[in-house]
């Protein structure tokens, strides 16, 4: 029995609380050789349907975007957007637009407090802490997920639809009209 199959039967029952240190000492290994198991986790699950995400020192798994057009549709996604409150998806359309970006820089473009919202979109895992400005204040930076790209069904960031020409569309459209697509 190897200690990568072990891991991941232990990733899979713990959720979103394993920590990569307590894996390590588990296992009596330095958690550079458990990153290196985990990597290769990654690696081997990459074409499947579940991913290994390593966000800071906690893994977890999750589903792989590649397949999140069937997830969507099995689970009907589009009625569970709408629980999301319009504040928390016009927050996340910055971070996706704007990544990585800091939480002045949302608030600056929102001009409203979005501490709960980032907190709210964090515990979802729709985005993440990516790292710390490296001038100024050091402030956290933040990206959306993989988790976030499956939810909304496309595989990569790249496939959102160019914001300019979005803005430009909506620029020129009246107020009901707008209201059509956001009902749509």
């Amino acid at each position: 029995m190897s200690i990568k199959n072990q891991v991941e039967a232990i990733i899979f029952l713990g959720g979103d609380e394993n920590k990569i240190k307590d894996l390590a000492k588990h296992f009596a290994i330095s958690i550079s050789d458990m990153l290196k198991i985990l990597e290769e986790l990654k690696d081997d699950r990459k074409d499947t349907g579940i991913n290994v995400e390593v966000d800071g020192d906690i893994v977890y798994l999750t589903t792989n975007p590649l397949f999140g057009d069937s997830i969507n549709r099995y689970f009907e996604q589009e009625k569970k957007l709408k629980k999301l409150s319009a504040a928390a998806i016009e927050t996340l359309s910055i971070i996706a637009y704007r990544q990585p970006i800091t939480k002045a820089e949302i608030e600056n473009i929102r001009g409203v407090s979005v501490d709960r919202i980032i907190y709210t979109l964090e515990e979802r895992k729709f985005v993440r802490n990516c790292g710390r400005q490296e001038s100024g204040r050091k402030a956290n930076l933040y990206e959306v997920t993989d988790r976030f790209l499956a939810y909304l069904g496309i595989k990569n960031i790249n496939e959102l639809p160019d914001y300019y020409i979005l803005k430009e569309k909506l620029n020129g459209r009246n107020e009901t009209e707008i209201e059509e697509m956001n009902e749509n």
